[in-house]
């Protein structure tokens, strides 16, 4: 376990999955981040790569042969190397091998590095495609969970939702584990949202980003405390917590991919909001978490 520190935060990271383990503000007792229970979600952040959601029967095709592939992707069951260390500061990498090629046949390099900056955390994902020959296509993403509310004696259904820019989006509903964006809906945004268990029904409410700045505020009302994720450039942004189990944790999570559309046809090449990086490139990809 890597532990981070500055004035402000306390930040513990796993280096299975490069999967952030706890966030906790120097001047209170809150522990922010959700810390996994399996009769509800045993994980806490982990990283999507190289899909984001679920593939239509967990398989796609490339080349003309068929791979298989759970949900967002192998990286978060992963270990990663330790790059480079500071006492505010950690790089992590994980790169392609003989286990990662039988699912996806490409070569890529996957860093992410977690800074402290005053009271936030900025997360860097970078990745490089290092073949000669090949493009690299993937999707990546990340899927923190916070616990909300924070406060003894508030309930789920009190904490509140804000979004800046405060505007109307477009909402991708999910049909079961598929997108369906050829017919969004509107969410207004103008006010924050109050949620309850029932709004995740239907799984996440996906709000498409389409390449914006996107900041998401969650806040439990009891004591005005909670977490702004901020995402730089998501194609979506997903707000998300388990049902039918209850328990008090919400999740926001910046996306630069999806799952597959309901009219995906299972091949790699035609899937929807994929990322391409020809041999030698390297794309960044940002957001930062601030507790308050």
């Amino acid at each position: 376990m890597i532990t981070l520190t500055n004035d402000q935060l306390t930040v513990q990271v796993d280096e299975l999955g490069a999967q952030l383990h706890s966030v906790k503000r120097c001047d209170n007792s809150y522990e922010y981040l959700w810390q996994g229970d399996p009769d509800s979600w045993g994980r806490q952040a982990p990283i999507l790569f190289p899909f984001v959601g679920r593939l239509k029967d967990d398989q796609y095709t490339f080349a003309g042969h068929t791979y298989h592939q759970t949900q967002h992707g192998f990286a978060r069951d992963r270990r990663f190397a330790v790059v480079s260390q500071e006492n505010d500061r950690v790089t992590f990498e994980q790169h392609d091998d003989d286990q990662t090629r039988q699912v996806f046949p490409f070569a890529f390099r996957l860093g992410v590095t977690m800074a402290l900056v005053e009271d936030r955390l900025q997360v860097t994902y970078t990745v490089k495609n290092p073949a000669t020959d090949q493009s690299l296509i993937y999707a990546i993403g990340a899927h923190p969970g916070f616990n909300m509310p924070l406060t003894a004696g508030t309930n789920f259904d009190q904490v509140k939702l804000s979004v800046q820019p405060a505007e109307e989006y477009s909402r991708i509903v999910l049909h079961g584990p598929y997108n369906d964006s050829n017919h969004p809906q509107l969410i207004d945004m103008h006010q924050p949202l109050t949620f309850s268990h029932e709004t995740f029904k239907n799984d996440a409410v996906i709000f498409k980003t389409a390449g914006s700045d996107f900041a998401a505020t969650l806040t439990d009302p009891a004591g005005e405390h909670g977490v702004t994720v901020t995402s730089v450039g998501t194609q979506y942004v997903g707000v998300w917590s388990a049902y039918p189990a209850r328990a008090n944790f919400v999740c926001v999570e910046p996306w630069w991919g999806i799952a597959d559309n309901v009219n995906a046809d299972g091949q790699l090449l035609h899937k929807q909001d994929m990322h391409r990086l020809a041999p030698g490139q390297v794309a960044q990809y940002r957001f930062s978490i601030r507790p308050f």
